[in-house]
C-alpha cells in the first residue's frame, strides 16, 4: 500500500544561513508517496487501503494465539525450561501484571487495526462498488476487534474516528455502548449488500476475503455474548441455511493447508507460501508448538517416516485434564481426540519400528504431562521454502462453520429452540464419530465446545460469559510439571517440581485483562479495572 505522507521540515541555522533557500522546500511532494489529501480518492486506492486493513489483522493472529490459549486451561506453556518465555508463562499460571508484554501487544495490536478500518470507513465516499464493499470490510474489522477489547478488556475507549494529539488522551466507554457499535457496524457491512457469497459450499474462489455470512456469523457471537438469545440463533440460522458452509470430512486436517478455504472455514487469514517473501508465512508460530525438538527423538523426519518438522520448541502442551475430557466423552480410542491430542503411547507409534518418536535419553520437556498436540502439530510439507524452518503457510483460522453450528446450538437452547439446538450439536458430533444426543443441556453444549475448538482460541472467553472460570481456573499454575518418557511399569514419569504461591483465577479481579501499565502511563483518563 501507497504511505500516506505528511511532510513537515523546519530549519533554523542562523541568521542568514541558507535564506537563498527559502520556500524551496514548499509544497514538495514525497517521491514514492501519496499525500493524505491526494489518497482515499480511487477504487484502486480502496482496494490498497483494505488490503491494510487485512495485513494489520494478520498481524494480530500470533498474539492472539498465545494471548487466548494460555489464559485457557487446555494447555500448558512449555517451551525449553521454567522462564523460556516469561510472559506466556505469567498468563498461563495466572501470575501476570499491567506490565505483561503479550497483554500490551493484544491490546494494542487490535487499536492498530481498529485504526486502518478508520481510515477507511472515515476517508471513502460510497460513490462506487468497490469503495463500499472496501467500507463495509473495515465495518467488519472494526467490530471484530472491539469484540475482543469488549470481552477481554471491558470498557476499553471507543475511538471511530482519526484522533488529533489533543485527544488521544481518551476515557473508557461504557460496556453497552461498545457493544451497540460492534452491533451497529456489523448490521451496516450487512445491510449494505456488498459482501461477497460464496456460489456454493465448495468454491474456494474468494480466498480469505470477508463475506456476509462470516459478517453474520460474528454478529451472531456478538448477540449470544450479550445474552441476546433469540436474535443471536436468526443471526447463525441464517449462515447454517445458506447452505455455503458445511463440515470438512477429516478433522484431523481442519487447521492444516490441505483444508485452507475449505468449506468448514468462515473466515482465515491467508498465509502465503512464497520463499522470496518468508513474512508472509505464518510467523514463528508452527515452531513454537511444535514439538520439543532437541529433547525428542525427530530423526525419523529426514528418512520419510513421518513428516513432524524436528524444529520445534515445545510451547502448548495439552493439559492431562484436557485429554481426561476427551476420554470422558469418546473414550481413549475416540475418533477427535487422537486427531487432536496424541498420548505418548501414540506417540511412540508414529515413525516406528525404524524410528519411533520418543523422548531422548536423560531429557525431559517442560510444562508436559505426556500428552501431545496434533491438532495443531508443526508439519515439514507446510514450511515456506528458504525460511530456514521457522515459517508455515497453513491459514490462520478465525472461525469455523463448526463453532457456528455450537453457537448457534447455545442461542437456540436458551430461546427455546431445543429441536434446532439438538440438531446442530448433533451435526458436530456425528463427524467426531459419536453417538447423537436425544436431549440437550447447556453443559453438552460446553462439553462439545471444548472439545471440537480447543486450540482455538475460544474457551476463555466462553468461561468468563459463563461464569465458570472461577471454578475451572482455579488451580492454575499452581504445579507445573515435567514429563521424561515412561517408568519401568509403562506409567508416565511425571514430577511437579515447581510449584507457585500465586496462581488461579481470582474472582472481582480476573474477569478483564489489565489495561497494559504503558497505556495507563500515557492516558490519564483511563481507569483501571478493578483488582489492578
Amino acid at each position: 500500500m501507497r504511505t500516506k505522507f505528511i511532510y513537515i521540515l523546519s530549519i533554523i541555522l542562523g541568521a542568514g544561513l541558507f535564506t537563498s533557500c527559502e520556500g524551496l522546500l514548499d509544497d514538495v511532494d514525497h517521491q514514492g508517496a501519496t499525500s493524505v489529501e491526494n489518497f482515499y480518492q480511487t477504487d484502486v486506492d480502496a482496494e490498497e487501503a483494505i488490503t491494510s486493513v487485512y495485513n494489520q489483522w494478520r498481524s494480530v493472529t500470533f498474539n492472539s494465539f498465545f494471548l487466548k490459549n494460555l489464559l485457557s486451561d487446555d494447555a500448558f506453556c512449555g517451551g525449553g525450561s521454567k522462564g523460556d518465555q516469561s510472559h506466556y508463562e505469567q498468563l498461563n499460571e495466572y501470575r501476570f501484571s499491567t506490565a505483561n508484554t503479550t497483554i500490551e501487544e493484544g491490546f494494542s495490536n487490535l487499536y492498530a487495526l481498529i485504526y486502518h478500518a478508520n481510515l477507511v470507513i472515515n476517508n471513502f465516499s460510497d460513490d462506487s462498488d468497490a469503495k463500499v464493499l472496501a467500507i463495509a470490510e473495515a465495518k467488519v474489522a472494526r467490530a471484530w476487534a472491539y469484540f475482543n477489547l469488549v470481552t477481554l478488556w471491558g470498557p476499553v475507549p471507543l475511538v471511530t474516528t482519526e484522533l488529533s494529539p489533543s485527544e488521544f488522551q481518551q476515557p473508557n466507554t461504557e460496556v453497552s455502548v461498545i457493544w451497540a457499535q460492534i452491533e451497529a457496524d456489523y448490521k451496516d457491512a450487512i445491510d449494505a449488500n456488498i459482501l461477497p457469497e460464496k456460489s456454493s459450499s465448495d468454491d474456494s474462489s474468494l480466498g480469505a476475503r470477508l463475506t456476509k455470512q462470516a459478517a453474520q456469523a460474528f454478529l451472531g457471537k456478538a448477540l449470544l455474548f450479550q445474552g441476546k438469545s433469540s436474535e443471536a440463533a436468526v443471526m447463525l440460522k441464517s449462515v447454517i441455511n445458506s447452505g455455503l458452509y458445511e463440515l470438512i470430512g477429516d478433522y484431523e486436517n481442519v487447521l492444516r493447508t490441505v483444508e485452507d478455504f475449505s468449506s468448514e472455514n468462515i473466515f482465515e487469514i491467508n498465509y502465503v507460501s512464497d520463499g522470496n517473501n518468508t513474512s508472509q508465512g505464518l510467523g514463528a508460530l508452527g515452531n513454537m508448538y511444535g514439538w520439543r525438538s532437541d529433547k525428542m527423538e525427530l530423526g525419523g523426519y529426514d528418512f520419510g517416516a513421518h513428516d513432524l518438522y524436528p524444529g520445534g520448541w515445545g510451547f502448548m502442551n495439552p493439559t492431562e485434564a484436557l485429554y481426561d475430557a476427551f476420554v470422558a466423552e469418546e473414550g481413549v480410542e475416540g475418533y477427535r481426540l487422537n486427531a487432536t491430542i496424541k498420548s505418548y503411547e501414540k506417540v511412540m507409534e508414529i515413525g516406528a519400528p525404524n524410528y519411533p518418536i520418543t523422548v531422548s535419553p536423560a531429557a525431559s520437556l517442560y510444562g508436559h504431562e505426556g500428552y501431545f498436540a496434533w491438532k495443531i502439530r508443526f508439519l515439514g510439507t507446510e514450511l515456506v521454502p528458504n525460511s530456514s524452518g521457522y515459517t508455515a503457510d497453513n491459514n490462520y483460522r478465525i472461525m469455523r462453520f463448526s463453532e457456528v453450528l455450537l453457537l448457534a446450538a447455545e442461542a437456540c437452547l436458551e430461546s427455546s429452540d431445543e429441536v434446532n439446538a439438538l440438531a446442530y450439536i448433533n451435526e458436530v458430533r456425528l463427524r467426531a464419530q459419536l453417538d447423537e444426543l436425544t436431549s440437550v443441556t447447556l453443559d453438552d453444549i460446553k462439553v462439545e465446545k471444548r472439545l471440537e475448538l480447543c486450540f482455538e482460541g475460544v474457551r476463555y472467553q466462553d468461561l468468563i460469559r459463563w461464569d465458570d472460570a472461577e471454578t475451572a481456573l482455579a488451580e492454575q499454575g499452581k504445579q507445573v510439571p515435567i514429563f521424561s518418557g515412561l517408568n519401568g511399569d509403562g506409567s508416565y514419569n511425571v514430577t511437579y517440581p515447581y510449584t507457585n504461591s500465586h496462581y488461579g483465577f481470582v474472582s472481582g479481579k480476573n474477569e478483564l485483562l489489565p489495561f497494559p501499565q504503558k497505556e495507563m502511563l500515557v492516558n490519564v483518563n483511563l481507569t483501571q479495572n478493578t483488582g489492578w
